[in-house]
């Protein structure tokens, strides 16, 4: 996988995206009108975010450009380790049935061959330029302006063959000095007609069938791995315009007297090679280069996708060869060099040389054109041992690009012997000699292409579809098993996007590979690697002499590169689609590039379906151990619960008992306290009934004494009537106030704190005082509730409790009880003492009404009005009774006004219900967590047990946590990039097979297949000095192995030390007697047939990766071992 790992915590514990809130209103705070710093990422999580998002978790890549016409998939994945002329021959059969049928339509009809699909002359006439100009560039401007302007660099016309040329042939006489380059920048692929024009049947092979007369010619390619084949006619391009078109060379001729200027215009400006536009042989009747270019860019889709190019390319093209790319300082040995390639020109090799390219120069070197492409046509080795080297410039000039140092024509080396052993002739062929010193000082870069030309070669190829990372690496992809000893050519190629000019997007690749031993996976154990080309990227090769029979890997490697100025696929069908009337060249190169892709269709389908099965594995295993883990905890969660609740009913039972056994006690105490209380009460009530008795006799007795001194001073003080009433009234007011106003007071306050201990006053009784309630007070309490609640615990035995404590804490309050009952028995007996009492026109301070407790003075009424006890004093200030009072000012339809504000509303009532699993005992204390089985439960890292925090809204912005510098709206795509690659095997073992790496349960590095290491001359690699291994034992592991590296490098670690005990046990039974060796002969054979056996069964031991295999013949050409590995 593409990990963003670091020292420090991942990038997954910032959450640095969060619903966008209600902004908080204003605050008239200085503080928090200031702007608050920007939080900034940690530097390592910035890099980390900002890799996350150059590139894709998942690549992509758009595999049609024409969904709706998708094109059948190649049969090249179905064709075994076939000889290569076996495709040779079945691509030049078919295009000969094609032409034949063709052929027979136009008899038939009567009429030459004009193709449908690529007219130029009606692609010219309607300026439409479909066959010149690639997709999204317009190199030739058809407009009427450039068609009139005889400078402008356009053709005027189009004419057939046989009105073109007086006496046409077709490769009557083909020679490499003929080719001629026309108005187009194809140097490369003059250079490579030049160079195939001088091997056998080179020129011959490429054209398979054609009809002059009809004007038909049949033409072989090979592209991307396969040969193709395209059909054209016989129209070509010319320099001048027609005769009916004005034109500044018309204007002339019709200035000189001459009898028929049509005729002189026709056959001065349209006939022969000279007139041609493009490309043309140097006779004036030969017709194959130019016919040949055409074919070649038809295939292409135009004449504008062939400017610019490499011989190697034009070469492999048309011979279906394999070209490397060298530079002449890179050449070890010189004269092997001579001696087994460059001496085998035009048998073995072909070569292309250039120079300049990697200088910038673009100038002359004695002669030699810099950025312009040669052909090797001859080597030679004169007889005084001088070697000689002949070389051509396509463009066929006289004496430009030509080479004029030594050897060059008429310089002082030429002697007749020389003339005479090379059969030289000096001349204008554009062709000159040059020694072997003089060609690898002054040419840098060779194209040297191997002709397969012996018939035993065979090809198998496979292609894929691979994730190219930002940072490139190897990965393991093929797997080559080899059953004989064979030389071998090994070829990764990229598809050609010289056949969808303008579908190509933004990105490019650089391919380069290693060959290991199947069990030598490391760096350090390869077989040999490429060696990327400087120029020519299409594809990279490597060329082995011999190769031992045996399994080997191929890791490869893709190295991308994104042009931010290009436009991608989809960007490029939007902008043809929008702003063309008719998609006719969006069509034919969105074909062209559909059948490209569809090569790899397959292979990343199986691609895809591998990894939506491994996701689905991981997921499912994610929510098994989920899932495992969430009954764990609910299990230990009950576990728990049930440890809990035993623990609780012990202690609450403990506790019930030691309450019923102190409530027992208490009841039997109070029962003997009751006991004595009432005896002592009859003894009192028997002293007082004696005391009042007696009381009562002298009260009579005293009122008899008075009565008659009244009666006797009656008379003597009838004046002082007024003021005797007044002395008596004195003692009478003293006498209330003592016997009345100050036991009221005292009652009042008793009682008032007897309800707020034990309940509310029976206001009922005649001998009770009737007290203002204080009106912020609830007249009585709400029962409070459980705490924690323990759902055994009825509310009654809470009650009791609470009695219980009570009386514990206040048992004074128990003794004065009976006191103040025998008070009010006391009073109950005269009611006419204590029946009408007077208050203060002020409350005390301890039952004000007020918040602020200020005494309020509480108005009068009927109601609350009470009669002195003489019955004189009637202007006292009526007091309302406490629960009048308190009804006065709670109900809501009473219509007078009482002694002061309502009172609050009550509290709401608690609910009795008790939380879950919790234990409240007697004291209120709960023991429902002890801290042992607590830590257990609720871990650090679960966070199940975490609040809930309320979603987002749907429609809430998101923002940024934290404000980065780094961010930029102009920031580039991710990264996103995947190359269609093919591995092309070459041998000449018969039973090769060639297999492709798939992804299996595991995915490694996210469906990259195993990652190798790193090249042995790797900078960063052997800078970063020593460095621990991932496993001790493995001497090939690197740095940022993963544990299923280390684990696949153990099992071949196990198989190499396998194979070295059958070599000891080899070497060992050697040194036996000869039966001993006979008889472990025999058993290694059998061994080796069981192995064999084995081999075909488990697919060579590689169980571990499914694969695509490809077999050698048979009707089991092609199996696949994804279904029964993967799936």
């Amino acid at each position: 996988m593409y990990g963003y790992s670091s020292s420090s915590d991942t990038d997954d514990e910032y959450s640095y995206r969060k619903a966008k809130k209600a902004a908080p209103p204003p605050s008239n705070s200085n503080d928090n009108n200031k702007k608050k710093p920007k939080r900034r990422v940690p530097p390592q999580q910035t890099i980390n975010r900002v890799w996350k998002r150059f590139s894709n978790k998942r690549f992509n890549k758009a595999l049609a450009v024409l969904p709706f016409d998708p094109v059948p998939l190649p049969t090249i994945s179905d064709r075994s380790n076939e000889l290569l002329s076996a495709g040779y021959e079945r691509a030049a059969e078919e295009c000969r049935r094609k032409v034949r049928k063709i052929i027979q339509e136009c008899k038939r009809v009567n009429m030459r061959y004009r193709d449908p699909g690529w007219d130029i002359d009606w692609d010219l006439k309607m300026e439409k330029g479909h066959t010149l100009n690639s997709l999204g560039r317009v190199k030739f401007d058809l407009s009427m302006t450039n068609l009139m302007n005889p400078s402008a660099n356009v053709p005027k016309a189009v004419k057939r063959v046989h009105e073109i040329f007086e006496k046409p042939t077709f490769m009557a006489n083909i020679s490499g000095s003929d080719v001629k380059q026309g108005s187009l920048g194809d140097c490369w692929l003059m250079a490579s007609l030049s160079g195939l024009a001088n091997v056998k049947d080179g020129i011959q092979r490429a054209c398979v069938e054609y009809d002059t007369r009809i004007g038909i010619y049949g033409f072989v390619f090979y592209r991307d791995g396969e040969w193709i084949y395209s059909i054209i006619d016989d129209k070509l391009f010319l320099k001048s315009p027609c005769w009916d078109s004005p034109s500044m060379q018309r204007d002339l001729l019709q200035q000189i007297d001459r009898e028929d200027v049509e005729r002189v215009y026709r056959k001065t400006y349209q006939t022969g090679s000279k007139a041609l536009f493009f490309a043309q042989c140097k006779d004036q009747n030969e017709t194959w280069v130019p016919l040949i270019e055409k074919a070649y860019a038809k295939a292409h889709g135009d004449y504008a996708s062939l400017s610019g190019g490499w011989i190697g390319e034009g070469l492999e093209d048309l011979s279906g060869g394999v070209t490397t790319e060298l530079l002449a300082s890179d050449i070890l040995d010189l004269d092997g060099f001579w001696d087994n390639e460059l001496s085998k020109v035009n048998e073995e090799f072909l070569f292309g040389c250039s120079t300049g390219l990697l200088d910038g120069g673009y100038g002359e070197r004695d002669g030699i054109q810099e950025g312009h492409a040669y052909v090797v046509m001859e080597a030679r080795t004169l007889k005084n041992g001088t070697r000689l080297v002949k070389l051509r410039n396509p463009w066929g000039k006289t004496k430009k690009g030509i080479w004029e140092g030594a050897w060059s024509d008429g310089s002082k080396e030429w002697t007749t012997e020389a003339q005479e052993e090379l059969g030289h002739q000096f001349g204008s062929d554009s062709s000159f000699w040059i020694s072997y010193e003089d060609l690898l000082r002054k040419y840098q870069h060779f194209d040297r292409t191997r002709l397969f030309r012996d018939p035993d070669w065979r090809c198998c190829q496979r292609w894929i579809g691979v994730d190219v990372p930002w940072k490139p690496a190897y990965h393991e992809k093929f797997h080559i098993k080899l059953t004989t000893e064979t030389p071998l050519v090994i070829v990764l190629s990229q598809l050609d996007d010289r056949y969808f000019r303008g579908l190509q997007g933004q990105y490019s690749f650089r391919l380069s590979f290693r060959i290991h031993e199947i069990d030598r996976p490391d760096p350090e154990d390869y077989i040999v690697r490429s060696h990327g080309n400087y120029l020519m990227d299409r594809s990279v090769a490597v060329e082995l002499p011999s190769m031992l029979p045996g399994t080997y890997t191929v890791f490869i490697s893709v190295a991308g590169k994104r042009s931010p100025d290009a436009l991608s696929v989809e960007q490029v069908v939007k902008r043809e689609c929008k702003n063309r009337t008719e998609n006719e060249k969006l069509a034919q190169v969105g074909y062209a590039y559909d059948l490209a892709h569809s090569k790899a269709a397959a292979h990343l389908e199986a691609v895809k379906q591998a990894r939506k099965r491994a996701d689905q594995n991981k997921a499912s295993e994610a929510r098994k151990v989920e899932r495992h883990r969430l009954w764990e905890k609910r299990h230990l969660n009950r576990e728990i619960t049930k440890k809990q609740a035993r623990k609780n009913n012990a202690k609450l039972e403990a506790k019930q008992a030691a309450r019923d056994a102190k409530r027992r006690a208490e009841e039997e105490k109070k029962a003997e306290k009751e006991r004595k209380e009432a005896e002592e009460k009859k003894k009192k009530e028997e002293k007082k009934a004696a005391e009042e008795a007696a009381k009562k006799a002298e009260e009579e007795k005293k009122a008899e004494e008075e009565k008659a001194k009244a009666v006797a001073q009656r008379k003597d003080q009838a004046v002082e009537t007024d003021d005797s009433e007044k002395a008596a009234a004195k003692p009478a007011d003293a006498a209330a106030k003592e016997d009345g106003s100050k036991p009221a007071v005292a009652t009042s306050t008793a009682e008032s704190s007897e309800a707020k201990t034990e309940g509310p006053v029976d206001d009922s009784s005649p001998d009770s005082t009737p007290i203002p309630t204080p009106l912020e007070t609830p007249t009585s309490e709400p029962v409070a509730g459980t705490s924690a609640g323990n759902p055994e615990q009825s509310p009654a035995d809470e009650n009791k409790d609470k009695a219980d404590d009570k009386a514990e804490k206040a048992p004074e309050a128990g003794d004065k009880e009976p006191t103040e009952k025998a008070k009010e028995e006391t009073k109950s007996d005269n009611p006419d003492e204590a029946k009408h009492v007077t208050t203060p026109k002020a409350e005390p301070a301890s039952v004000a009404t007020s918040a602020s407790g200020t005494p309020t003075p509480t108005p009068k009424t009927d109601a609350s009005s009470t009669p002195a006890t003489d019955g004189k004093d009637t202007d006292k200030v009526p007091v309302p009774p406490a629960e009048e009072t308190k009804q006065e000012g709670s109900g809501s339809d009473s219509k007078e006004v009482s002694g002061g504000p309502p009172p609050p509303p009550p509290p709401p009532p608690r609910s009795d219900k008790k939380p879950p699993n919790m234990y409240v005992t007697s004291d209120g204390e709960s023991s429902a967590s002890p801290i042992s089985d607590w830590e257990e439960l609720y871990s650090s890292d679960d966070m199940t047990r975490k609040p809930r925090i309320a979603g987002a809204p749907a429609n809430a912005a998101l923002v940024n946590k934290y404000r980065e510098e780094t961010e930029d709206e102009n920031e580039p795509d991710p990264w996103n990039a995947i190359c269609v690659v093919g591995l092309r095997v070459y041998s000449k073992d018969e039973g090769l097979e060639l297999r492709v790496v798939m992804e299996g349960g595991e995915l490694e590095e996210g469906g990259m297949g195993e990652k190798g290491g790193v090249d042995l001359d790797n900078a960063q690699a052997n800078a970063g000095g020593a460095r621990k291994k991932g496993v001790e034992e493995d001497a090939g592991a690197y740095e940022g192995d993963s544990e299923e590296d280390v684990k696949k490098k153990r099992r071949r670690a196990k198989k190499g030390k396998k194979k070295e005990e059958e070599k000891t046990d080899k070497s060992s039974s050697e040194s036996s007697e000869s039966e001993e060796e006979k008889k472990e002969e025999e058993e290694e054979e059998k061994k080796k047939q069981e192995e064999k056996e084995e081999e075909k069964k488990v697919d060579d031991n590689l169980a571990p990766y499914p694969t695509i295999v490809q077999k050698g013949a048979g009707d089991d050409e092609y199996e696949t071992a994804v279904e029964t590995l993967v799936g």
